[in-house]
């Protein structure tokens, strides 16, 4: 039996949290792709491209959700490497940053935004399938929806990320033919074209760099943990081949699935935006096909339930549970921790939100930009992508740092905030590049002469390919 730190009685290893095996890799770039496409296919890119017109243009808020998800489809790259060389997830990584202990703060960081979406969009849900409903039938019950919505969305978590990445399969394709009609009928009714509706001007108020944090808000929460995604990718092995090579099945896939998806439809909300006066895509898609058929009421029905269920899931339900599990991992599994994330999501009620989405999605940005600096920093800057894997689950391993936490992330990720939160325009590379140069200079000056880092201090240092640390259920 592993002996434990009696002190601190640390629990590091559980059965949902270790490395996956070679065996278990057996999601494709494709798959992962239409998992994208559906995640990023959501009524959020609605309001957020409504809310933004008319203080920033239609043209730049669609050249904002570009380029912002390219800088993200990037980053979520170059995190991702971490699940491909490592099988491990965000909770267990993080160890090496911010210690054994420390990993919980930016796993709280991470999980509360999370929650927040997740519970906002499952009202969102509740509250496009209630107006549906009542035009159909003259039945009304927005609460007893949320509860329904909420427990077929925790129920998928509890079938692991494999569930998730088979509803995403077979979601996301349907998901683009209706989006595609949605926006065709939107442009009919008032008459207007795609080219119109980008050659309208806006008034100010909102800088551009204000509308690329806000259309990286959302999507920035998975560069965190992208790695429970890739830790089951299908790779070349990254143990014998470039880093290009290995990643390159992750970055066209999450590349084609975010950005075109987020774009198609943050214009589709621009359009609805424009066109009608009101950000709540829910009132104009009732409003729009009240008058058709009660066929195309059920199509708008089942799109807001797919859109919705497939990026709750992946997105906002699967990395808090995971965080969750972090917590406790010996009593903690994954059906148990969605169960709680799911919960507390809904007690939250984020709702109350709606009107100031835009804003939400910037201090997102501003918040966990630091951590994803810090993690880029201290993977690739600082341990030249070697990992002690073993002592992540140790907790008397060299991660324990100061009482099991890191004071160099921590000071650097309230460094990098702070400023990120006062000047949201520039909250992006504030927060990367405070994040990077305080962690980097900390680690290298005082936390390395304190706390052995042979990653970083010994050039000679190897990692064991396909590092496995087996959990064994008796140390319960």
């Amino acid at each position: 039996m592993e002996k434990r730190n009696k002190k601190s009685r640390i629990v590091l290893k559980g059965k949902d949290i270790m490395p996956t095996h070679i065996e278990e890799r057996t999601i494709t770039p494709f798959v992962l792709m239409c998992t994208w496409w559906g995640m990023a296919i959501q009524l959020v890119l609605f309001i957020a491209g409504a809310q933004l017109y008319p203080a920033v243009s239609p043209a730049l808020i669609l050249t904002a959700a570009i380029v912002g998800n390219l800088i993200v489809a990037f980053l979520l790259t170059l995190t991702g490497d971490i699940g491909i060389r490592y099988g491990i997830t965000f909770s267990v990584y993080i160890r090496s940053a911010f210690g054994y202990l420390g990993a919980h703060i930016p796993g709280v960081f991470r999980a509360g935004f999370a929650l927040f979406w997740f519970g906002y969009q499952t009202w969102f849900c509740a509250y496009a399938m209630n107006k549906i409903l009542y035009v159909l039938t003259g039945y009304s019950n927005e609460n007893l929806l949320i509860i329904i919505f909420a427990i077929l969305q925790i129920w998928n978590m509890m079938h692991g990320t494999k569930a998730v990445a088979l509803l995403e399969k077979y979601a996301a394709p349907c998901l683009m033919v209706v989006g595609i009609y949605i926006l065709y009928l939107v442009l009919s009714t008032y008459h207007s074209t795609p080219g119109e509706v980008l050659s309208i001007s806006g008034v100010g108020g909102i800088s551009f760099g204000y509308a690329i944090c806000a259309m990286m808000g959302h999507f920035m929460t998975m560069t965190l943990n992208i790695s429970e995604f890739t830790r089951f990718l299908k790779t070349p092995d990254p143990y014998k081949t470039s880093w290009w090579k290995t990643n390159f099945g992750s970055w066209w896939s999450q590349t084609i699935g975010l950005v075109t998806s987020l774009a198609a439809f943050t214009f589709i909300g621009v359009c609805s935006g424009v066109l009608t006066g009101t950000w709540n895509p829910i009132d104009v898609l009732v409003d729009l096909i009240a008058t058709k058929s009660v066929a195309l009421l059920i199509l708008c029905l089942l799109f807001v339930l797919f859109a919705q269920w497939s990026t709750n899931t992946a997105a906002n339900l699967l990395p808090p549970t995971y965080i969750i599990v972090n917590f406790y991992p010996t009593k903690i599994n994954v059906k148990v921790a969605a169960c709680i994330g799911g919960i507390l999501g809904i007690l939250a009620r984020p709702w109350i939100f709606a009107d100031n989405t835009t804003g939400i999605l910037v201090v997102s940005s501003a918040l966990l930009g630091p951590i994803c600096g810090i993690m880029i920093c201290d993977y690739y800057l600082l341990r030249k992508k070697k990992l002690n894997v073993k002592d992540l689950y140790n907790a008397e391993g060299q991660y324990k740092y100061f009482k099991n936490f890191n004071p160099a992330a921590i000071i650097a990720l309230v460094l990098a905030a702070v400023p990120a939160v006062l000047y949201p325009d520039w909250a992006i590379p504030l927060t990367f590049g405070i994040s990077m140069v305080v962690y980097y200079v900390l680690m290298k000056c005082w936390i390395v002469k304190k706390c052995p880092q042979p990653e970083i201090t010994d050039p000679n240092f190897t990692v064991d390919s396909y590092t496995y640390v087996e959990y064994n259920p008796d140390e319960d």
